[in-house]
């Protein structure tokens, strides 16, 4: 149809330049430069004007039509390209996650610059060298990488994760925050600086992160944990002055907000005894007792009233705290040590007669009456005692201790759940064995 209607167009145009050398039979003058003419008929002159204007027309189409088609090429050429990448990307992830990261590399560094172009490629990479614990390649690349592109901030997260795992706090640091400076809304990465200032010591920093953290909590759950936290690093901070009555004010202020964090009114009667104030550090320790009555704090009070030669002291107290809490076994266990010590034997056999029968048979109990035996002068029963409180391991077994973590376990354990290795609980044999 086409060709038909440019045939049509063709014949019209010939009848046309027919029609107009019958009517114009006469030659036309041109001056083709101003000393220069031509005498052409004018039908010739029209056909060759408008053959001129119909080649420059198809120049500028023709023209356009090429332009069009090379941006075509060249779009078709990039979507193949990135079609080929993305497909590259993807086999090298699944090499990653099926732990084949020699592999994944070579599928990642497969091009003409030997190196990946792209922050997503990049970060595939580094996560090969550290999965493989390779950190100084992965900083290095990251390193190089950054200087190229712009903050990412999932570069620099893995950039702060290989530093952190290298002891190199202070670069982890900066490198989160830098992180945060391009992405300020993250709360992965508001936690990850939190705790790598934490493992670094700084804990005004990591405070004031935590409370931006819980600004934007709202999950109940999530905001009781956080705040327990929160409590945790506020007694670090406190903890971390050098001032010794400063630090006990914030510790006591602490422990009176939550009256069961025994480390709060422990470290406060610390702080107290360095300042001098053994007075006022033992209503603390009293006073966090009656609260949570933890063995740290009642060790404490015993020991302040034995460096003062009273006691007794601490037999009434320890007698106000059974009365307290009188479903604590750590109480009358105590109690019962130190009227031992203090060879008040028969009150301590009615502490231990009085114990709970749950808590009666535990080896600390049979401990305690094999002390007072012995201290009495019955030395079959004492020995009798003993034996019960070793089992009938003599206690060369059991409990077995995790030699890397200090976790310990009543039966022997593959794999310690604390520090998640195998072969490292050691009966009381092994663990005498390493020490001696």
């Amino acid at each position: 149809m086409t060709r038909w209607l440019i045939g049509l167009v063709a014949l019209a145009v010939l009848l046309a330049a027919g029609l107009l050398a019958f009517l114009n039979p006469d030659p036309v003058v041109l001056h083709l430069t101003p000393g220069r003419t031509m005498s052409l008929p004018l039908a010739v002159a029209l056909l060759s004007a408008f053959a001129i204007g119909a080649v420059l027309v198809g120049v500028v189409a023709g023209l356009r039509a090429g332009s069009t088609g090379w941006r075509r090429w060249r779009a078709r050429r990039h979507a193949r390209r990135d079609a080929q990448r993305t497909a590259s990307t993807a086999r090298a992830r699944e090499l990653v996650w099926a732990g084949d990261y020699a592999q994944a590399r070579a599928e990642l560094l497969r091009s003409k610059a030997g190196e990946p172009g792209d922050a997503g490629r990049v970060a595939l990479l580094a996560e090969t060298y550290l999965q493989e614990n390779d950190l100084a390649a992965a900083r290095s690349l990251l390193e190089e990488a950054l200087g190229r592109m712009a903050a990412e901030p999932h570069l620099l997260d893995l950039l702060a994760e290989a530093a952190e795992r290298s002891g190199d706090l202070r670069a982890a640091t900066d490198a989160l925050a830098r992180a945060r400076q391009a992405l300020p809304g993250s709360p992965r990465l508001i936690r990850r600086l939190r705790d790598v200032h934490a493992a670094a010591g700084r804990w005004a920093e990591a405070l004031d992160l935590q409370g931006e953290i819980l600004l934007g909590i709202r999950d109940p759950a999530t905001l009781v944990r956080e705040e327990e936290l929160l409590r945790g690093l506020r007694y670090q901070v406190a903890l971390s002055d050098d001032d010794a009555r400063r630090a006990a004010r914030q510790l006591l202020a602490l422990a009176r907000e939550v009256p069961g964090f025994a480390p709060a009114w422990v470290s406060s009667g610390d702080k107290l005894v360095a300042a001098g104030r053994t007075l006022a550090a033992r209503r603390a320790w009293e006073r966090g007792a009656r609260h949570r009555p933890a063995v740290v704090l009642l060790e404490r009070l015993a020991r302040l009233d034995a460096d003062e030669g009273k006691p007794e002291r601490t037999t009434r107290v320890l007698h106000r705290l059974q009365r307290r809490h009188p479903d604590a076994p750590a109480i009358a266990l105590m109690l019962a040590r130190h009227l031992i010590l203090q060879n008040a034997l028969d009150a301590a056999g009615e502490v231990l007669t009085s114990v709970p029968a749950p808590a009666a048979g535990h080896p600390l109990v049979h401990m305690l009456w094999g002390e007072l035996h012995r201290r009495q002068g019955n030395h079959t029963l004492a020995a009798d005692t003993f034996a019960r409180a070793m089992a009938d391991d003599l206690g060369v077994v059991a409990p077995f201790r995790c030699s890397d973590c200090r976790r310990q376990a009543a039966a022997w354990e593959a794999r310690c759940p604390e520090c998640r290795r195998w072969g490292t609980y050691q009966a009381r044999a092994e663990a005498a064995a390493d020490t001696g």
